[in-house]
């Protein structure tokens, strides 16, 4: 029984002693999302990113449309009784392997989006990662929260590292919060 006493003890004390050996943790947020948002970059490539989508919604349009044209122009035929049963079955075959082609150029058109989204993002997370990591490094935190994923429900204002990142960034510095 004293062994095991002892035992505890001892646990206890070198947990104790483990705990206060433990230098603080330095934990900063900021809002990544807002960081983004302001940058000359991230700007220009929705910019061109929009034109892409507008581009290829375009094109998608005028398929869509020249498939429903035929489609209706098929549908009056045979109302009419103008087209011979062999006939529009072989007019129906050409409109599904074209109504085929269209869904084929739209899933294209998805992955080619996510492409270029990725091609022309990429760049700019990492260059804002890289200043995070770099303003971090070096006022010693531990931990860097983005806003932009989660809630954070009380943060001194001396670890929101908002303003040093968009410094490293060349971005103008937000005016400090008021009332908090």
């Amino acid at each position: 029984m004293k062994k095991a006493v002892k035992t505890i003890f001892f646990a206890l004390f070198a947990c104790t002693v483990m705990a206060q050996a433990q230098p603080a943790q330095k934990i900063g947020y900021l809002n990544a999302q807002a960081i983004l948002a302001d940058l000359a970059e991230m700007k220009s490539a929705e910019s061109e990113l929009e034109a892409f989508a507008k581009q290829l919604s375009a094109k998608d349009s005028v398929m869509v449309i020249a498939f429903q044209t035929k489609a209706q122009a098929l549908a009056e035929k045979q109302q009419k009784g103008e087209i011979a049963p062999v006939q529009l079955e072989t007019e129906k075959k050409k409109l599904e392997d074209e109504q085929a082609k269209i869904q084929k150029f739209e899933q294209d058109m998805q992955q080619e989006m996510a492409k270029k989204k990725q091609e022309k993002l990429q760049p700019i997370y990492d260059k804002v990662n890289k200043a995070i990591n770099e303003v971090a490094k070096e006022n010693g935190y531990t931990y860097v929260i983005d806003l932009t994923a989660g809630t954070l429900l009380y943060a001194d204002d001396k670890n929101d590292l908002q303003n040093l990142v968009r410094k490293k960034l060349g971005l103008p510095e937000l005016p400090a919060p008021t009332g908090k």
